[in-house]
């Protein structure tokens, strides 16, 4: 059998200069992404109870106590949680958007955009991530407690950032 007809009948496995096969580099990458994720979910809700707290006059003191409640009962201020949840969106965006761009997605090649346009790109992203996690948060107020509602939006809200940062903010230039 010749090289070439050889080829035709083999599939093809796209692979980096390590020999690794892309799409376990890109699972460890979505690893990554979701580790960095988590990260920026600790740091979303807790800036979430610190800014409602605040805007509420209670005391840092009591922050764990403001936790378990926002845990455990709907609140009566919609527009405050919705107030906080953006605030907190953008502090977890920017550590994400940092801790991404020097772990998750790390690279050796040329990037297609500068790092002032990344950030541009990646809060863009985040925004179609905030659209989702702002409609979940609002439209489960009165069934569930607002820390478990900005959780979940939080959750549903990861897809989307994954796939386009992948797609756009951390895009390389590919010179054939």
């Amino acid at each position: 059998m010749r090289n070439d007809t050889l080829a035709a009948v083999t599939p093809a496995v796209d692979r980096d200069v390590h020999g690794t096969p892309s799409g376990a580099r890109e699972l460890v990458r979505y690893g990554k992404f979701v580790i960095v994720g988590l990260t920026g979910v600790f740091v979303n809700l807790t800036v979430f109870v610190l800014t409602i707290d605040e805007a509420t006059g209670t005391p840092l003191s009591n922050f764990f106590a403001s936790t378990f409640h926002l845990a455990s009962a709907t609140s009566p201020n919609p527009v405050l949680n919705f107030g906080a949840s953006t605030l907190a969106f953008i502090v977890a965006t920017l550590w994400n958007f940092a801790l991404n761009s020097v772990w998750t997605f790390r690279t050796r090649g040329v990037r297609k955009h500068s790092p002032t346009r990344r950030l541009g790109l990646y809060f863009g992203v985040s925004l179609g991530s905030l659209s989702v996690n702002e409609l979940i948060l609002l439209s489960s107020e009165t069934v569930l407690p607002p820390l478990i509602g900005q959780g979940v939006g939080i959750l549903a809200g990861s897809v989307v950032g994954f796939f386009g940062n992948r797609r756009y903010t951390f895009a390389e230039t590919n010179f054939a």
